[in-house]
Protein backbone atom coordinates (compact mmCIF):
# COMPACT_ATOMS: atom_id res chain seq x y z
CA UNK A 1 0.00 0.00 0.00
CA UNK A 2 1.17 3.44 -1.18
CA UNK A 3 2.46 5.98 1.71
CA UNK A 4 -0.01 7.89 0.68
CA UNK A 5 -2.84 5.58 2.02
CA UNK A 6 -1.31 4.80 5.69
CA UNK A 7 -0.61 8.83 5.90
CA UNK A 8 -4.45 9.33 5.68
CA UNK A 9 -5.26 6.30 7.99
CA UNK A 10 -3.30 8.21 10.63
CA UNK A 11 -4.94 11.30 9.98
CA UNK A 12 -8.61 9.42 9.80
CA UNK A 13 -7.34 8.22 13.20
CA UNK A 14 -6.50 12.10 14.75
CA UNK A 15 -3.26 11.84 14.28
CA UNK A 16 -1.21 15.12 12.26
CA UNK A 17 1.25 13.81 9.70
CA UNK A 18 3.82 15.57 7.56
CA UNK A 19 6.64 14.43 4.89
CA UNK A 20 9.67 13.39 5.96
CA UNK A 21 12.51 13.35 3.05
CA UNK A 22 12.54 9.62 1.37
CA UNK A 23 14.73 7.55 4.01
CA UNK A 24 15.39 9.61 5.89
CA UNK A 25 13.73 11.97 8.93
CA UNK A 26 13.91 14.94 8.39
CA UNK A 27 10.95 17.05 7.00
CA UNK A 28 11.08 16.89 3.31
CA UNK A 29 10.33 20.48 2.34
CA UNK A 30 13.25 22.93 2.78
CA UNK A 31 11.92 26.25 4.34
CA UNK A 32 8.77 24.61 5.64
CA UNK A 33 8.01 24.64 9.26
CA UNK A 34 8.36 20.62 9.93
CA UNK A 35 6.45 19.37 12.59
CA UNK A 36 5.00 22.03 12.55
CA UNK A 37 3.01 21.93 9.17
CA UNK A 38 1.72 18.59 10.34
CA UNK A 39 -2.06 18.48 9.49
CA UNK A 40 -5.09 16.24 9.48
CA UNK A 41 -6.34 17.86 6.37
CA UNK A 42 -6.98 14.81 3.42
CA UNK A 43 -6.50 17.40 0.94
CA UNK A 44 -3.43 18.61 2.07
CA UNK A 45 -2.14 15.22 2.72
CA UNK A 46 -3.02 14.17 -0.70
CA UNK A 47 -1.26 17.21 -2.59
CA UNK A 48 2.11 16.10 -0.42
CA UNK A 49 1.95 12.88 -1.43
CA UNK A 50 0.56 13.03 -4.78
CA UNK A 51 3.87 11.76 -6.52
CA UNK A 52 6.55 10.97 -4.22
CA UNK A 53 6.68 8.37 -1.61
CA UNK A 54 7.94 10.29 1.17
CA UNK A 55 8.02 9.12 4.75
CA UNK A 56 5.76 10.07 7.47
CA UNK A 57 6.51 11.80 9.95
CA UNK A 58 3.67 11.77 13.49
CA UNK A 59 3.72 15.29 15.35
CA UNK A 60 3.74 13.98 18.97
CA UNK A 61 1.96 16.19 21.98
CA UNK A 62 -1.48 17.87 22.63
CA UNK A 63 -3.15 17.64 18.75
CA UNK A 64 -2.02 14.35 18.22
CA UNK A 65 -2.60 12.86 21.77
CA UNK A 66 0.57 11.23 21.52
CA UNK A 67 3.75 11.08 23.91
CA UNK A 68 6.39 8.44 22.52
CA UNK A 69 9.22 6.93 24.60
CA UNK A 70 12.17 6.06 22.20
CA UNK A 71 14.55 3.22 23.17
CA UNK A 72 17.85 3.88 20.94
CA UNK A 73 20.19 0.43 20.30
CA UNK A 74 20.76 -2.14 22.91
CA UNK A 75 21.58 0.49 25.44
CA UNK A 76 18.49 2.07 25.29
CA UNK A 77 17.01 -1.46 25.85
CA UNK A 78 18.84 -2.28 28.90
CA UNK A 79 18.07 1.40 30.39
CA UNK A 80 14.28 0.33 29.59
CA UNK A 81 14.84 -2.40 32.10
CA UNK A 82 14.61 0.48 34.82
CA UNK A 83 11.19 1.40 33.79
CA UNK A 84 9.30 -1.00 32.55
CA UNK A 85 7.23 -1.49 35.71
CA UNK A 86 6.00 1.93 34.61
CA UNK A 87 5.25 1.14 31.40
CA UNK A 88 1.52 -0.37 30.66
CA UNK A 89 0.83 -2.68 27.57
CA UNK A 90 0.88 -0.74 24.67
CA UNK A 91 1.74 -0.17 20.94
CA UNK A 92 5.19 -0.34 19.96
CA UNK A 93 7.34 0.23 17.00
CA UNK A 94 10.48 -1.25 15.73
CA UNK A 95 12.62 1.31 14.38
CA UNK A 96 15.92 0.59 12.50
CA UNK A 97 17.43 0.81 15.68
CA UNK A 98 15.50 0.34 18.78
CA UNK A 99 11.72 0.51 19.90
CA UNK A 100 8.99 2.92 19.64
CA UNK A 101 6.59 2.62 22.74
CA UNK A 102 3.36 4.83 22.08
CA UNK A 103 1.53 6.47 24.88
CA UNK A 104 -1.43 8.50 25.01
CA UNK A 105 0.18 12.54 25.85
CA UNK A 106 0.52 13.24 29.65
CA UNK A 107 1.77 17.05 30.08
CA UNK A 108 4.19 15.39 32.68
CA UNK A 109 5.93 13.23 29.49
CA UNK A 110 8.14 16.59 28.42
CA UNK A 111 10.25 16.23 24.91
CA UNK A 112 13.50 15.47 26.52
CA UNK A 113 16.61 13.88 25.23
CA UNK A 114 18.07 11.36 27.32
CA UNK A 115 16.28 10.94 30.29
CA UNK A 116 18.15 7.72 30.59
CA UNK A 117 20.93 6.35 28.28
CA UNK A 118 19.73 6.56 25.28
CA UNK A 119 16.03 6.59 26.09
CA UNK A 120 14.25 9.61 24.99
CA UNK A 121 10.98 10.94 25.38
CA UNK A 122 9.24 13.06 22.21
CA UNK A 123 5.84 14.83 23.13
CA UNK A 124 4.70 18.31 22.30
CA UNK A 125 7.57 19.95 20.08
CA UNK A 126 8.87 16.80 19.00
CA UNK A 127 7.75 13.87 16.27
CA UNK A 128 8.39 10.64 15.35
CA UNK A 129 9.17 8.26 12.22
CA UNK A 130 5.88 6.21 11.34
CA UNK A 131 5.49 2.91 9.55
CA UNK A 132 5.89 1.93 6.88
CA UNK A 133 8.65 4.59 6.49
CA UNK A 134 12.09 3.71 5.59
CA UNK A 135 15.45 4.77 6.92
CA UNK A 136 18.55 3.61 6.15
CA UNK A 137 16.81 0.54 4.32
CA UNK A 138 15.37 -0.72 7.27
CA UNK A 139 11.18 -0.52 7.55
CA UNK A 140 9.35 0.86 10.43
CA UNK A 141 6.81 -1.62 11.75
CA UNK A 142 3.99 -2.13 14.74
CA UNK A 143 5.15 -5.23 16.45
CA UNK A 144 1.52 -5.97 17.60
CA UNK A 145 -0.76 -3.38 15.10
CA UNK A 146 -4.06 -4.78 17.00
CA UNK A 147 -2.92 -3.40 20.62
CA UNK A 148 -4.00 0.20 21.66
CA UNK A 149 -2.22 2.76 22.44
CA UNK A 150 -2.46 2.47 26.54
CA UNK A 151 -1.94 5.85 29.08
CA UNK A 152 1.36 5.56 31.38
CA UNK A 153 0.08 6.67 35.26
CA UNK A 154 3.23 6.23 36.46
CA UNK A 155 4.83 9.33 35.03
CA UNK A 156 6.26 11.06 38.90
CA UNK A 157 8.10 7.91 39.56
CA UNK A 158 9.79 7.68 36.02
CA UNK A 159 10.66 11.15 36.46
CA UNK A 160 12.56 10.05 39.76
CA UNK A 161 14.54 7.91 38.15
CA UNK A 162 16.17 10.82 36.40
CA UNK A 163 16.57 12.77 39.44
CA UNK A 164 19.04 10.00 40.64
CA UNK A 165 22.35 11.31 38.62
CA UNK A 166 23.62 13.69 41.70
CA UNK A 167 22.02 16.44 39.35
CA UNK A 168 24.16 16.04 36.25
CA UNK A 169 21.89 15.20 33.41
CA UNK A 170 23.01 11.42 31.35
CA UNK A 171 22.25 13.40 28.49
CA UNK A 172 25.42 15.24 28.78
CA UNK A 173 27.61 12.93 30.59
CA UNK A 174 28.33 10.14 27.29
CA UNK A 175 31.11 10.04 25.88
CA UNK A 176 30.21 11.74 22.64
CA UNK A 177 29.74 15.18 25.36
CA UNK A 178 32.71 17.46 25.81
CA UNK A 179 34.08 17.63 29.38
CA UNK A 180 33.77 21.11 29.97
CA UNK A 181 29.52 20.70 29.52
CA UNK A 182 29.71 17.97 32.00
CA UNK A 183 31.41 20.63 34.74
CA UNK A 184 29.18 23.44 33.52
CA UNK A 185 26.28 21.26 34.78
CA UNK A 186 27.52 20.80 37.81
CA UNK A 187 26.74 24.74 38.58
CA UNK A 188 28.86 27.92 38.81
CA UNK A 189 29.32 31.09 41.07
CA UNK A 190 27.15 33.76 40.90
CA UNK A 191 29.57 35.70 38.03
CA UNK A 192 30.10 32.79 36.02
CA UNK A 193 26.44 32.37 36.13
CA UNK A 194 25.06 34.16 32.41
CA UNK A 195 28.60 33.44 30.70
CA UNK A 196 27.90 29.80 31.24
CA UNK A 197 24.61 29.82 30.64
CA UNK A 198 25.15 31.25 27.28
CA UNK A 199 27.79 28.85 26.20
CA UNK A 200 25.53 25.77 27.33
CA UNK A 201 22.66 26.95 25.36
CA UNK A 202 24.72 27.51 22.44
CA UNK A 203 26.34 24.18 22.63
CA UNK A 204 22.61 22.39 22.66
CA UNK A 205 21.67 24.51 20.14
CA UNK A 206 24.11 23.41 17.66
CA UNK A 207 22.90 19.32 18.55
CA UNK A 208 19.94 20.48 17.16
CA UNK A 209 17.60 20.50 20.36
CA UNK A 210 14.42 21.71 20.27
CA UNK A 211 13.75 25.17 22.86
CA UNK A 212 11.94 22.59 25.30
CA UNK A 213 14.33 20.26 25.34
CA UNK A 214 16.81 22.94 25.97
CA UNK A 215 15.32 24.50 29.28
CA UNK A 216 15.30 20.43 30.24
CA UNK A 217 18.44 19.86 30.18
CA UNK A 218 20.02 22.64 31.38
CA UNK A 219 17.60 23.09 34.31
CA UNK A 220 20.09 20.44 36.38
CA UNK A 221 22.58 23.44 35.40
CA UNK A 222 20.06 26.44 37.00
CA UNK A 223 19.48 24.87 39.98
CA UNK A 224 23.16 23.92 40.53
CA UNK A 225 24.71 27.48 40.88
CA UNK A 226 25.36 29.19 43.51
CA UNK A 227 22.73 30.89 44.05
CA UNK A 228 20.45 29.46 41.66
CA UNK A 229 20.45 30.83 38.59
CA UNK A 230 16.36 32.31 37.78
CA UNK A 231 14.33 30.62 35.32
CA UNK A 232 13.26 33.40 33.78
CA UNK A 233 17.28 34.15 33.15
CA UNK A 234 17.71 30.60 31.41
CA UNK A 235 14.58 30.62 29.08
CA UNK A 236 15.83 34.12 28.15
CA UNK A 237 18.98 33.01 27.47
CA UNK A 238 17.53 29.85 25.70
CA UNK A 239 14.78 32.52 23.56
CA UNK A 240 18.58 34.01 22.40
CA UNK A 241 20.57 31.06 21.36
CA UNK A 242 17.50 29.71 19.28
CA UNK A 243 17.23 32.81 17.26
CA UNK A 244 20.05 31.51 15.14
CA UNK A 245 20.22 28.62 12.74
CA UNK A 246 21.99 25.51 14.49
CA UNK A 247 24.13 23.65 12.83
CA UNK A 248 21.66 20.56 12.75
CA UNK A 249 19.04 22.60 10.56
CA UNK A 250 21.80 23.86 8.36
CA UNK A 251 22.46 20.45 7.13
CA UNK A 252 19.32 19.63 7.17
CA UNK A 253 18.81 22.43 4.80
CA UNK A 254 22.06 22.22 2.92
CA UNK A 255 21.09 18.09 2.42
CA UNK A 256 17.54 19.31 0.91
CA UNK A 257 19.02 21.96 -1.19
CA UNK A 258 21.78 19.41 -2.52
CA UNK A 259 18.97 16.85 -3.55
CA UNK A 260 17.04 19.89 -4.92
CA UNK A 261 19.87 21.06 -6.76
CA UNK A 262 20.78 17.33 -7.99
CA UNK A 263 17.38 17.11 -9.61
CA UNK A 264 17.39 20.42 -11.05
CA UNK A 265 20.83 19.42 -12.70
CA UNK A 266 19.82 16.49 -13.99
CA UNK A 267 17.07 17.52 -15.59
CA UNK A 268 18.59 20.78 -17.05
CA UNK A 269 21.28 18.42 -18.21
CA UNK A 270 18.81 15.36 -19.83
CA UNK A 271 16.94 18.48 -21.26
CA UNK A 272 20.66 19.86 -23.01
CA UNK A 273 21.08 16.40 -24.23
CA UNK A 274 17.67 16.06 -25.74
CA UNK A 275 18.33 18.78 -27.41
CA UNK A 276 21.41 18.17 -28.98
CA UNK A 277 20.53 14.64 -30.08
CA UNK A 278 17.58 15.96 -32.20
CA UNK A 279 19.82 18.77 -33.80
CA UNK A 280 21.18 18.02 -37.64
CA UNK A 281 22.99 20.93 -38.17
CA UNK A 282 25.11 23.81 -36.76
CA UNK A 283 23.68 25.88 -33.90
CA UNK A 284 25.12 28.36 -31.10
CA UNK A 285 25.32 28.37 -27.07
CA UNK A 286 22.36 31.50 -27.70
CA UNK A 287 20.23 29.27 -29.46
CA UNK A 288 20.19 26.31 -26.98
CA UNK A 289 19.87 28.71 -24.01
CA UNK A 290 17.39 30.83 -25.57
CA UNK A 291 14.91 27.14 -26.56
CA UNK A 292 15.51 25.62 -23.46
CA UNK A 293 15.33 29.04 -21.30
CA UNK A 294 18.99 29.07 -19.59
CA UNK A 295 19.19 32.12 -18.17
CA UNK A 296 21.34 31.73 -14.48
CA UNK A 297 24.90 31.90 -14.51
CA UNK A 298 24.79 28.76 -12.70
CA UNK A 299 22.28 27.40 -15.35
CA UNK A 300 25.01 28.67 -18.19
CA UNK A 301 27.59 27.05 -15.93
CA UNK A 302 26.38 23.65 -16.24
CA UNK A 303 25.84 24.05 -19.83
CA UNK A 304 29.11 24.14 -20.61
CA UNK A 305 30.16 21.34 -18.28
CA UNK A 306 27.81 19.61 -20.30
CA UNK A 307 29.22 20.97 -23.45
CA UNK A 308 32.67 19.96 -22.48
CA UNK A 309 31.64 16.26 -21.63
CA UNK A 310 30.28 15.99 -25.59
CA UNK A 311 33.29 17.50 -26.69
CA UNK A 312 35.72 15.98 -25.00
CA UNK A 313 34.80 12.53 -23.72
CA UNK A 314 35.59 8.95 -25.50
CA UNK A 315 32.84 9.02 -27.46
CA UNK A 316 32.83 12.77 -28.77
CA UNK A 317 28.72 13.67 -29.18
CA UNK A 318 29.23 17.38 -30.83
CA UNK A 319 31.98 19.20 -32.91
CA UNK A 320 33.05 22.73 -32.36
CA UNK A 321 32.87 25.25 -35.38
CA UNK A 322 36.71 25.69 -36.30
CA UNK A 323 36.64 28.94 -36.63
CA UNK A 324 33.39 30.61 -35.81
CA UNK A 325 33.21 30.69 -31.14
CA UNK A 326 30.22 29.13 -29.73
CA UNK A 327 29.33 27.06 -32.60
CA UNK A 328 28.61 23.51 -32.41
CA UNK A 329 26.77 20.47 -33.97
CA UNK A 330 26.05 17.04 -33.43
CA UNK A 331 28.49 14.37 -34.70
CA UNK A 332 26.72 11.93 -36.72
CA UNK A 333 28.36 9.17 -37.25
CA UNK A 334 25.56 6.49 -38.73
CA UNK A 335 26.73 5.43 -42.67
CA UNK A 336 24.11 3.93 -44.78
CA UNK A 337 25.78 2.06 -47.61
CA UNK A 338 24.88 2.46 -51.17
CA UNK A 339 24.55 -0.09 -53.58
CA UNK A 340 26.16 2.42 -56.56
CA UNK A 341 25.84 -1.08 -58.80
CA UNK A 342 22.28 -1.84 -58.64
CA UNK A 343 20.30 -0.01 -61.34
CA UNK A 344 18.50 2.90 -59.68
CA UNK A 345 14.90 3.78 -61.31
CA UNK A 346 13.97 6.89 -60.31
CA UNK A 347 11.99 9.24 -61.72
CA UNK A 348 11.06 13.08 -61.24
CA UNK A 349 8.16 13.30 -59.88
CA UNK A 350 5.51 15.64 -62.25
CA UNK A 351 4.84 18.19 -59.36
CA UNK A 352 3.46 21.48 -60.47
CA UNK A 353 4.38 24.93 -58.06
CA UNK A 354 2.82 28.56 -58.88
CA UNK A 355 5.61 30.68 -60.17
CA UNK A 356 7.51 28.47 -61.78
CA UNK A 357 9.00 26.47 -58.92
CA UNK A 358 9.41 23.09 -60.81
CA UNK A 359 11.91 25.01 -63.17
CA UNK A 360 14.38 25.40 -60.85
CA UNK A 361 13.81 22.57 -58.26
CA UNK A 362 12.92 19.27 -58.89
CA UNK A 363 10.92 17.09 -56.27
CA UNK A 364 11.58 13.31 -56.05
CA UNK A 365 9.66 10.56 -54.48
CA UNK A 366 9.97 10.73 -50.81
CA UNK A 367 11.02 14.48 -50.83
CA UNK A 368 9.67 16.48 -48.38
CA UNK A 369 9.06 20.37 -49.19
CA UNK A 370 8.37 23.39 -46.56
CA UNK A 371 6.92 26.30 -47.04
CA UNK A 372 7.51 29.03 -44.59
CA UNK A 373 5.62 32.09 -44.43
CA UNK A 374 4.68 35.05 -42.33
CA UNK A 375 1.74 36.08 -41.25
CA UNK A 376 -0.85 37.09 -44.30
CA UNK A 377 1.74 36.14 -47.08
CA UNK A 378 -0.42 33.71 -48.99
CA UNK A 379 0.93 30.13 -47.36
CA UNK A 380 -2.40 28.81 -47.69
CA UNK A 381 -3.27 30.02 -51.26
CA UNK A 382 0.29 28.55 -52.61
CA UNK A 383 -0.86 25.33 -50.68
CA UNK A 384 -4.54 25.72 -52.64
CA UNK A 385 -2.59 26.08 -55.92
CA UNK A 386 -0.56 23.33 -55.15
CA UNK A 387 -3.88 21.07 -54.83
CA UNK A 388 -5.19 22.71 -58.12
CA UNK A 389 -2.26 22.18 -60.26
CA UNK A 390 -2.06 18.64 -59.22
CA UNK A 391 -4.89 17.03 -58.62
CA UNK A 392 -5.45 15.46 -61.64
CA UNK A 393 -1.53 13.52 -61.12
CA UNK A 394 -1.65 12.02 -58.00
CA UNK A 395 -4.38 11.59 -54.84
CA UNK A 396 -3.97 14.87 -52.77
CA UNK A 397 -5.09 14.76 -48.94
CA UNK A 398 -4.81 18.09 -47.03
CA UNK A 399 -4.58 18.63 -43.84
CA UNK A 400 -5.85 21.65 -42.22
CA UNK A 401 -5.35 22.81 -38.52
CA UNK A 402 -6.72 26.38 -38.78
CA UNK A 403 -10.11 26.51 -41.20
CA UNK A 404 -13.58 24.89 -41.00
CA UNK A 405 -15.67 23.62 -43.96
CA UNK A 406 -17.22 27.10 -44.55
CA UNK A 407 -14.40 28.68 -44.58
CA UNK A 408 -12.41 26.51 -47.08
CA UNK A 409 -15.52 26.29 -49.24
CA UNK A 410 -15.28 30.30 -49.31
CA UNK A 411 -11.47 29.67 -49.77
CA UNK A 412 -11.90 27.49 -52.73
CA UNK A 413 -14.74 29.29 -54.65
CA UNK A 414 -11.95 32.16 -55.08
CA UNK A 415 -11.07 29.93 -58.10
CA UNK A 416 -12.60 29.80 -61.27
CA UNK A 417 -13.86 25.99 -60.96
CA UNK A 418 -16.42 24.76 -58.87
CA UNK A 419 -16.55 22.67 -56.06
CA UNK A 420 -17.65 19.94 -57.82
CA UNK A 421 -14.39 20.01 -59.99
CA UNK A 422 -11.84 19.85 -57.02
CA UNK A 423 -10.33 16.17 -56.28
CA UNK A 424 -9.05 16.33 -53.15
CA UNK A 425 -9.24 14.84 -49.25
CA UNK A 426 -10.14 17.64 -46.74
CA UNK A 427 -9.07 16.92 -43.00
CA UNK A 428 -8.99 18.22 -39.94
CA UNK A 429 -5.60 17.93 -38.26
CA UNK A 430 -3.85 20.09 -35.88
CA UNK A 431 -0.94 17.76 -34.68
CA UNK A 432 0.79 13.94 -35.26
CA UNK A 433 0.66 14.09 -38.57
CA UNK A 434 2.91 11.45 -39.11
CA UNK A 435 0.15 8.92 -38.00
CA UNK A 436 -2.24 10.21 -40.71
CA UNK A 437 0.09 10.80 -43.56
CA UNK A 438 -1.11 8.37 -46.66
CA UNK A 439 1.73 6.83 -48.15
CA UNK A 440 2.50 7.68 -52.49
CA UNK A 441 0.51 10.31 -52.52
CA UNK A 442 0.64 14.03 -52.16
CA UNK A 443 0.21 14.97 -48.72
CA UNK A 444 -0.15 18.60 -48.03
CA UNK A 445 0.32 20.06 -43.79
CA UNK A 446 -1.31 23.50 -43.16
CA UNK A 447 -0.10 24.32 -40.85
CA UNK A 448 2.55 22.48 -38.17
CA UNK A 449 2.44 24.58 -35.31
CA UNK A 450 5.55 25.15 -33.64
CA UNK A 451 4.99 27.12 -29.81
CA UNK A 452 7.26 24.92 -27.70
CA UNK A 453 10.27 22.65 -28.22
CA UNK A 454 10.81 24.40 -31.31
CA UNK A 455 14.06 22.21 -31.58
CA UNK A 456 12.49 19.11 -32.27
CA UNK A 457 11.18 20.48 -35.44
CA UNK A 458 13.96 18.35 -36.90
CA UNK A 459 12.12 15.30 -35.42
CA UNK A 460 8.80 16.05 -36.77
CA UNK A 461 10.03 16.41 -40.14
CA UNK A 462 11.95 13.46 -40.04
CA UNK A 463 9.12 11.26 -39.12
CA UNK A 464 7.50 12.24 -42.06
CA UNK A 465 10.30 11.16 -44.27
CA UNK A 466 9.65 7.54 -42.78
CA UNK A 467 6.21 7.48 -44.18
CA UNK A 468 6.12 9.47 -47.34
CA UNK A 469 6.69 6.49 -49.59
CA UNK A 470 6.73 7.33 -53.40
CA UNK A 471 4.98 10.61 -52.40
CA UNK A 472 5.69 13.50 -51.03
CA UNK A 473 4.80 15.72 -48.48
CA UNK A 474 4.37 19.61 -48.28
CA UNK A 475 3.92 21.20 -44.96
CA UNK A 476 3.62 25.06 -44.09
CA UNK A 477 4.93 26.36 -40.91
CA UNK A 478 4.66 30.20 -39.72
CA UNK A 479 7.81 32.51 -39.55
CA UNK A 480 8.42 35.81 -39.01
CA UNK A 481 8.26 38.72 -41.50
CA UNK A 482 11.62 39.21 -43.02
CA UNK A 483 12.71 36.21 -41.36
CA UNK A 484 14.46 33.36 -44.22
CA UNK A 485 13.13 30.34 -41.80
CA UNK A 486 10.43 29.39 -39.62
CA UNK A 487 10.51 28.38 -36.18
CA UNK A 488 13.15 25.94 -35.38
CA UNK A 489 15.57 27.62 -37.73
CA UNK A 490 18.03 25.49 -38.35
CA UNK A 491 16.98 22.31 -37.34
CA UNK A 492 13.66 22.90 -39.76
CA UNK A 493 16.28 23.15 -43.08
CA UNK A 494 18.27 19.53 -43.02
CA UNK A 495 15.19 17.26 -44.18
CA UNK A 496 13.53 18.99 -47.11
CA UNK A 497 15.13 19.15 -50.56
CA UNK A 498 12.92 22.34 -51.23
CA UNK A 499 12.68 25.40 -48.63
CA UNK A 500 10.20 28.19 -49.53
CA UNK A 501 10.31 31.44 -47.61
CA UNK A 502 7.10 33.56 -48.19
CA UNK A 503 6.48 36.86 -47.26
CA UNK A 504 3.91 39.55 -48.52
CA UNK A 505 4.94 39.90 -52.25
CA UNK A 506 7.95 38.11 -52.25
CA UNK A 507 9.22 34.16 -52.38
CA UNK A 508 12.69 32.89 -51.75
CA UNK A 509 13.83 29.33 -52.45
CA UNK A 510 15.69 29.05 -49.11
CA UNK A 511 16.87 25.86 -50.16
CA UNK A 512 16.27 23.90 -53.21
CA UNK A 513 18.47 20.47 -53.23
CA UNK A 514 17.70 18.84 -56.76
CA UNK A 515 18.71 21.59 -59.39
CA UNK A 516 16.19 21.37 -61.73
CA UNK A 517 19.64 22.84 -63.98
CA UNK A 518 22.28 21.06 -63.58
CA UNK A 519 24.48 24.33 -63.65
CA UNK A 520 21.91 26.25 -61.56
CA UNK A 521 22.08 26.80 -58.24
CA UNK A 522 18.55 28.12 -57.08
CA UNK A 523 19.21 28.78 -54.12
CA UNK A 524 18.99 31.90 -52.96
CA UNK A 525 16.95 33.18 -55.46
CA UNK A 526 13.75 35.35 -55.19
CA UNK A 527 11.13 36.17 -56.92
CA UNK A 528 8.40 39.17 -56.46
CA UNK A 529 4.45 38.89 -57.05
CA UNK A 530 0.74 39.55 -56.47
CA UNK A 531 -2.04 36.96 -55.64
CA UNK A 532 -4.85 38.30 -57.94
CA UNK A 533 -8.35 37.48 -56.05
CA UNK A 534 -7.16 35.90 -53.30
CA UNK A 535 -6.34 33.03 -55.27
CA UNK A 536 -4.06 33.32 -58.76
CA UNK A 537 0.09 33.73 -57.70
CA UNK A 538 0.88 36.69 -60.74
CA UNK A 539 5.08 37.38 -61.12
CA UNK A 540 5.80 40.73 -61.14
CA UNK A 541 9.43 40.12 -61.53
CA UNK A 542 11.75 36.82 -62.82
CA UNK A 543 13.61 35.10 -60.12
CA UNK A 544 16.64 36.83 -58.81
CA UNK A 545 19.99 36.49 -56.90
CA UNK A 546 20.11 39.68 -54.20
CA UNK A 547 23.42 38.79 -52.98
Amino acid sequence: MPLLEYALEYAKNGFYVFPLAIGRKIPAFAGGKGHNDATIDLAQIREWWADQEYNIGIACGIKSNLSVIDLDGKQGMDSAKKIKTFIPKTLLVKTPRGTHIYLRHNEELKTTTNILEKVDIRSEGGYVVAPPSVVDGVTYEFKDPDIAIATMHHVPDLLKIRERTNGVNPSVTTESAPNWVSQALRGVGEGLRDSTAIKLAGYFHGLGMPEDIMEGSMMNFANNCTPPYPVEDLRKTIKSAVRYPNVATQRADIASQVEEDTEQTRNLSAAIREWIDRSDSWWTTDELDNELGIRTPREKHLRSQVLLLLKTGTNKKIRQHQTVNKRYRKVDSEVIGLDYKKQQDVKVLDLRWPLGIEDLVNIYPSNLAVVAGSPNSGKTALLLNVIRLNQDRMPIYYFCSEMGVQELQGRLELFDAPLADWKFEAIERSSNFADVIVPDCINIIDFMELTEDVYKVNTYLTELTHVIGNGVVIVAVQKKIGALMGRGQEFSLEKPRLYLSLDDGKIKIAKGKHWAQKNYNPSGLERFFSIVGGAYFIPSTGWQDPR
